[in-house]
């Protein structure tokens, strides 16, 4: 097989690489918004647990004791979650940018010339 004749299956490789990278990239794009949505939703639960503590602290010290401990928690949730959404979105720009890059090199392959001429193929002569 000459080079000739590998490029098409060379760019061709690379361009079936880009479209699964691009893929998974969209899918962790996706599961980061998820997981946006879910700190979002931890943070206002523990935000309303904490008004509720503060409208007990007088009346009610031991509510007041576990609404707090309760707010901790989902506080705790939103962290751990936000470690997560920032590991997916770092993956995924990351997974893009290999996505553009195979991108690339199947282009760069596909429009370059090859080295001889292919059959046939006629030349003007200056």
């Amino acid at each position: 097989m000459t080079t000739v004749r590998r490029k098409p299956l060379i760019g061709t490789g690379l361009l079936v690489v880009a479209l699964l990278l691009l893929g998974v990239s969209i899918f962790l794009f996706l599961r980061a918004s998820d997981t946006q949505e879910r700190i979002d939703g931890h943070l206002q639960k523990a935000t309303g647990l904490l008004s509720e503590a503060e409208s007990v602290k007088e009346t009610d010290p031991g509510r007041h004791d576990e609404l707090t401990r309760e707010a901790n928690r989902y506080t705790w949730f939103a962290e751990t979650d936000q470690e997560e959404h920032s590991s997916q979105y770092s993956s995924a720009w990351l997974l893009a940018a290999g996505a553009a890059g195979c991108l690339t090199g199947g282009l760069i392959v596909f429009l370059s010339r090859g080295g001889r001429a292919p059959r046939g193929a006629k030349f003007d002569r200056v």
